[in-house]
């Protein structure tokens, strides 16, 4: 058997027989923090607390949110690419040999782009109310429902029903997913098994409206999901075919969860709370349908098409129809788009695609409406912006604002071609403020440096760098 305890046999004729000392030992400089009985040590193969910047963070970058951090700190600038792509490229697109289905893609896109002064506030407002949720009077009644009660039980029960509205509001995505789960299930299936679990898929109806899950439900429930039971008992597969099917059943439980009579009913019960009837005892449940779908969620969410435009010429991009040369550029594109839209993002986040007054800009905001900044000057709530831009033919600009109480403070970086123009610049500001009645604290101009990165502007990104590693 092998010598686990490094144990020899003593050569004869020698006195001092002894057992070999185990030669590893904690101060062997080539093995990486060994076990030592009289201390608590990491796992050999990991550094140190003191080996790298990211870990004297106390920040794992293990962990999801360690990832997140690390992308930050690593993906190319949005607004670059961007401009890379559609404001510098597009005429080489086009030469390239792009198919007239792209072409047509980004002509519409292109047109879009064009819009007047108050176009662009709608634009800006809408894109605003579709990135957050649980906004306007309906969801602000059910926050203060939250707070003054001191019922577990109702607390519960608003929470479930914010749970259902969002399953609801998410069908037609979840519905998505779920097609794409049993597409990838069949690529996994015996050949002679594909097909009867096709003809179910031909059944469901991907034009449901949101909240009518009852016919996809009961064939998911009663005839999909019990035939890929059935195949994963009889071949004894538990490899990658289960655990697709694990994510199935998810994607349909919350499908199911955002039934709108489920919704409805849920409403209906709070109403048995005084202290949520108190808030709602002008609302029946009747009424319910009509309220979720003139939220301003909803409707931002029905006029903001650009978004399906966008995203539907990246797709032709990471397909390679605007040629293999541009291929990783829409793939870095769309990680910069999914990265800024993670749960990690404590700020908002805005893009600006704009063609005005016939010149073409690309803008993207960070904002954070409740900035602490000013917490130790007692002037109360302050809204933070990071806004990046770049001006066909002029160059890119990073700002960075900060408003409260009509007052601004404004860190202006602009092209150092632009470096004679500087007092003019400041000039037109200031201007520009006081028409809308704001005046400024503070004014920074400087030539551009270096691009100022997310994590600068906003530090509370990393408020979550102790937290718990949650990796799955």
């Amino acid at each position: 058997m092998p010598n686990i305890l490094r144990v020899t046999t003593p050569p004869t004729g020698l006195e001092n027989n002894n057992v070999k000392n185990n030669p590893l030992t904690t101060n062997e400089k080539q093995i990486q923090n060994p076990v030592d009985p009289g201390k608590v040590v990491r796992p050999d193969g990991r550094g140190d607390a003191g080996d790298s910047q990211q870990t004297k963070l106390g920040m794992n970058t293990q962990s999801n949110f360690g990832n997140f951090i690390q992308q930050i700190n690593d993906a190319p600038q949005l607004t670059q690419l961007f401009s890379t792509l559609f404001l510098q490229g597009m005429g080489n697109m086009v030469e390239s040999g792009i198919g007239p289905e792209f072409a047509e893609e980004i002509a519409k896109f292109m047109e879009m782009m064009k819009m007047s002064d108050s176009q662009l506030v709608d634009f800006l407002k809408n894109q605003a109310h579709g990135a957050v949720r649980y906004t306007g009077t309906f969801y602000n009644m059910l926050r203060q429902v939250m707070n003054e009660t001191q019922s577990v039980e109702l607390k519960a029960g608003v929470l479930d029903l914010l749970k259902q509205i969002n399953d609801m509001s998410s069908g037609s995505h979840l519905l998505e997913n779920i097609k794409g789960n049993l597409d990838l299930i069949t690529q996994y299936m015996m050949r002679s098994e594909r097909e009867p679990l096709r003809q179910l898929m031909e059944r469901l109806d991907m034009t449901a409206l949101a909240g009518d899950t009852k016919s996809n439900g009961m064939l998911l429930k009663n005839e999909i999901i019990p035939m890929l039971g059935q195949y994963v008992a009889k071949t004894r597969d538990f490899g990658t075919i289960r655990d697709l099917i694990g994510v199935l059943t998810f994607n349909v439980s919350r499908y199911e969860n955002g039934n709108l009579d489920k919704v409805i009913d849920s409403f209906a019960k709070l109403l048995n709370f005084q202290g949520f009837r108190s808030k709602f005892q002008a609302v029946s449940p009747d009424m319910l349908p009509q309220i979720l779908r003139h939220t301003e969620y909803a409707k931002a969410t029905r006029e903001n098409t650009w978004a399906d435009k966008f995203l539907k010429m990246v797709q032709f991009g990471i397909q390679g129809e605007a040629g293999l040369e541009n291929k990783q550029v829409f793939q870095n594109l769309m990680n910069a788009v999914l990265l800024n839209e993670s749960v990690y993002m404590p700020v908002l986040h805005l893009m600006l695609p704009v063609e005005l007054n016939g010149q073409t800009m690309f803008s993207e905001m960070w904002i954070d409406p409740d900035d602490d900044s000013g917490a130790a000057d007692g002037e109360g709530r302050k809204a933070k912006l990071l806004i990046k831009f770049d001006i066909k033919d002029v160059g890119f600009f990073d700002m960075i604002l900060l408003y409260g109480q009509d007052k601004m403070d404004m860190y202006l970086s602009y092209p150092e071609e632009l470096a004679d123009k500087e007092g003019e610049i400041k000039n037109s500001l200031e201007v520009i403020m006081a028409d809308n009645g704001i005046s400024f604290r503070s004014l920074v101009l400087e030539k551009a440096a270096e691009p100022i990165s997310i994590s600068q502007a906003f530090p509370k990104i990393f408020e979550r760098k102790n937290a718990v590693n949650v990796t799955i």
